[in-house]
């Protein structure tokens, strides 16, 4: 049997995140994270392993492929934002 999707458990957002020189992560919106985290706790079927972060960018790390393929469909950042 065939199977579709990504095999990956990463999915790579974009984020309102500096990273300064020294290494310590600085939000440019301070309600964007606890907006996002909010409403991924709402996903059901979808939990999170991981997280890290980047300039502009937050690399979340998922359980499995599925739960990693059903945030890349749920997520619309105009819809939460």
């Amino acid at each position: 049997m065939a199977q579709s999707g990504s095999k990956s458990v990463t999915v790579k957002i974009d984020a309102p995140i500096i990273v300064t020189s020294d290494g310590t992560p600085v939000w440019g919106n301070e309600k964007w994270p606890m907006k996002f985290f909010d409403w991924l706790g709402k996903q059901k079927g979808i939990k999170l392993a991981g997280a890290t972060h980047g300039n502009g960018q937050l690399t979340l790390r998922f359980e499995n492929p599925k739960q990693a393929t059903m945030f890349r469909m749920k997520y619309d950042e105009k819809k939460i934002f």
